[in-house]
């Protein structure tokens, strides 16, 4: 009998320990994400997967993050101890042989990997990540849209080709992240997707490392008497940079203490300096690249936007948290940051001379462009927090 109730503790203890062992396997078990962006550069959509994949709480989430090329974005993610992959044939431009390539690399990664959780950014992986994840049974494929790339400035065809592949690829998705309003608008306006599978979380930034204005300028090789207006941005067609270049040569006729700094690098800079030098600005508007640009915005006056498209611009979170007075284009995402004449100036896209009228209201009303500024200030700290994107996005991962 003694021996029979022993047999019988044992059984039960052993029952028991398994079950225990079983739920605190469970509990500390993570939820896996893999993160696939087009390339590797430092972008607004680089800049994004950056955060995410170095912000979520570690004791919760085991992420990895995927990528064509071999650019800052990988650099920076190694820093912080992210598991990275290259992807050999993920390009920007739409190639059948690459295109086909990449979906078996992406699904053989995948499948490799084994997230709970593919989270899509840019256009390209986009589509060709969501099939991928699909085929390989991965439970959850969310997407983010940074700005749709058929609002961009392309031929009609080239427009309905893209449009036509967003709507086809959104079957493979449960969620679709719009980074502004406008862009969830324009997605449900398409019929891209259902209302259901589109949410809006916005960009957030948390605290920068501004470098003081004195020094700021000194490594920039700006003058400390001048006053200086700035802007940081990829060289690409989307950024309306040459307009920029346009009104700098009207304020710079009217305004001699004047000078710009564009901080970025990318395929225009031969084209957008000829236009510097066509207008005999060379004197007056410096560009090139500077690690950590954001870092530098305290060596500028005043911080000017002149994009003909946009998602929802970090450029501009970034400048309102410097506390400097903006001016911008009213595109994409950009009038849910800046309300025109409540915390910046927001003017018509490829417009030279309404950029540079915004431009000369600010530097004739020092007491404008100071309440302009402090009120964005005051705006990004309460509205375009890291931690809320944090949080929304996150709701996104565990929405049934």
């Amino acid at each position: 009998m003694d021996n029979t109730l022993l047999l019988l503790y044992k059984i039960c203890f052993w029952s028991r320990s398994k079950t225990n062992n079983s739920k605190t396997k469970k509990m500390a078990q993570k939820t896996k994400i893999l993160y696939l962006i087009t390339q590797s550069e430092w972008g607004g959509a680089g800049r994004y997967v950056f955060d995410l994949a170095g912000n979520l709480p570690k004791d919760q989430y085991e992420v990895a993050v995927a990528a064509g090329g071999n650019e800052e974005l990988f650099e920076s993610l190694k820093k912080i101890a992210i598991t990275t992959y290259q992807l050999k044939n993920l390009v920007r431009q739409i190639s059948a042989i690459d295109d086909i390539k990449a979906y078996s690399e992406i699904k053989k990664l995948v499948k490799k990997v084994n997230p709970d959780i593919l989270h899509l950014n840019s256009s390209k992986a986009g589509v060709i990540g969501a099939i991928a994840g699909r085929h390989a049974k991965v439970k959850k494929i969310v997407y983010t849209a940074h700005g749709f790339v058929f609002n961009e400035p392309m031929p009609g065809w080239k427009k309905i080709i893209y449009l036509l592949a967003e709507k086809f690829s959104a079957k493979y998705k449960d969620a679709i992240i719009c980074v502004s309003e406008f862009d969830r608008q324009t997605a449900i306006k398409n019929k891209i997707a259902s209302e259901t599978k589109l949410v809006t979380v916005n960009n957030g930034v948390g605290p920068i490392d501004f470098i003081d204005s004195k020094t700021a300028r000194e490594k920039l090789n700006l003058p400390p008497d001048k006053i200086v207006i700035g802007t940081i941005a990829n060289f690409y067609e989307t950024k309306g940079l040459v307009y920029l270049i346009k009104a700098a040569k009207l304020i710079t006729e009217k305004f001699p203490d004047v000078i710009f700094r564009l901080i970025g690098f990318g395929q225009l800079e031969n084209d957008l300096k000829a236009e510097i030098q066509r207008l005999n600005l060379s004197d007056r508007f410096f560009i090139g690249k500077v690690e950590n640009g954001k870092n530098y915005l305290k060596a500028f006056d005043y911080y000017i936007l002149s994009s003909v498209k946009e998602g929802f611009p970090y450029a501009i979170l970034e400048a309102m948290q410097t506390g400097l007075p903006i001016v911008a284009t009213n595109v994409g995402g950009i009038p849910e940051m800046i309300s025109d004449k409540t915390n910046g100036l927001l003017v018509k896209s490829a417009d030279p001379r309404a950029l540079a009228q915004a431009l000369t209201s600010l530097l004739q009303d020092k007491n404008l462009a100071a309440q302009l500024g402090n009120q964005a200030k005051l705006d990004v700290e309460k509205k375009f927090s890291l931690q809320k994107m944090l949080a929304e996005t996150q709701k996104v991962y565990f929405q049934k």
